[in-house]
């Protein structure tokens, strides 16, 4: 009886993550369809579209009404003066929120196998689109398709990887991960997401079971172990290669907040992390006239300050200052799992250190 008992619980987890009855695609696929990543790397499911249902028509409440506790993740996005906030507990039964922000068509996207959450414009050769959960997976994240051309996309690549959009680059929108706590003290008149649909992955067990331990999995090139969690930049050669990230966890910072200068692709970057905030972000500083940043401690919604006495959020609005309502450029980043850096960037990562 026991046996039977792990064998059912072994099966209510696969179908929830839908990594269920998936098979190898055929490698002859007809002329137009062919796939422009691996195929012995892709998981295709036989279920069809949107088994997981993304959320098309977001409904959202003010902060007060907002049933999360501090220590809930969640993901705020900035358009003009808008702040609208996707708790990660519904990203992980939907995966896909299409949103707009009043012109500004917007999809944010989440992957529980990769714990990759990665928002894009949704308006395509001038084309309003919506994306919805394919079910297939490559190196195990997301393939969201998109409903006007049927294209499948590539969430950590941000890229078109089979139809008629295929090998077409997605525009990366800002996406800021952190604790509840801060997000609702950084922005107390922002609007949260919730969850009215009432859809519970495959109706037995929600997609989080499914997810990845990720116990020493990966080597950075120098040998050392790669595991947990990390917040990356990117850049953006997506088909053809030449992939490189620069990955950093919360042990790069103090854990009151540190700013970090650099240089990535021949960019001048800052990164700021506070391991209490649960905040990693980067910033391009190419175009700013500044030359040095400093951390700001207890002070949210700024986080730092520039030598021109200019303060900045956490999505790098500039909120008091000479400058005051321009916002600083971020480069292509994201959090993921330490499985998902390994796969798609494949030893082309350094862990800063």
């Amino acid at each position: 009886m026991k046996n039977i008992t792990i064998v059912l619980i072994l099966i209510i987890i696969l179908t929830g993550c839908g990594k269920d009855k998936v098979f190898s695609p055929s490698k002859n696929v007809s002329k137009g369809n062919d796939w422009l990543v691996s195929t012995d790397d892709l998981l295709i499911s036989d279920f069809g579209k949107d088994r997981i249902q993304s959320i098309d028509s977001p409904h959202f409440v003010d902060v007060l009404n907002a049933e999360l506790t501090n220590n809930n993740i969640v993901y705020a996005f900035r358009f003009k003066d808008v702040i609208k906030v996707y708790p990660q507990r519904i990203l992980e039964r939907h995966e896909i929120v299409n949103d707009n922000i009043e012109d500004y068509y917007y999809v944010v996207t989440y992957c529980p196998l990769t714990g990759s959450a990665i928002a894009w414009n949704r308006t395509i050769d001038d084309t309003i689109t919506e994306f919805g959960v394919s079910g297939h997976l490559y190196n195990e994240n997301l393939i969201p398709y998109d409903r006007n051309s049927n294209s499948y996309w590539s969430q950590m690549k941000l890229s078109g990887i089979r139809g008629y959009y295929g090998g077409t680059s997605l525009t990366e929108s800002l996406l800021v991960k952190s604790n509840w706590e801060t997000i609702r003290t950084a922005f107390p008149n922002s609007r949260v997401l919730v969850d009215t649909s009432g859809h519970i992955c495959n109706d037995s067990v929600c997609i989080t079971n499914c997810l990845f331990k990720n116990q020493g999995v990966g080597s950075t090139e120098t040998g050392e172990p790669l595991s947990g969690s990390y917040f990356g930049i990117t850049n953006n050669s997506i088909i053809v290669g030449g992939n490189l990230a620069l990955l950093f966890n919360y042990e790069t910072f103090l854990d009151s907040g540190q700013i970090i200068k650099t240089r990535f692709i021949n960019k001048d970057v800052i990164v700021y992390g506070n391991k209490v905030y649960e905040l990693i972000i980067a910033f391009n500083i190419g175009n700013h006239e500044a030359t040095h940043f400093y951390p700001v401690y207890n002070n949210l919604p700024v986080i730092f300050r520039d030598n021109l006495g200019n303060s900045f959020d956490l999505t790098g609005l500039i909120v008091d200052g000479p400058k005051k309502g321009t916002q600083l450029k971020s480069p292509i980043s994201y959090w993921a799992n330490s499985i998902a850096w390994k796969a798609f960037f494949n030893g082309s990562y350094e862990v800063y250190d």
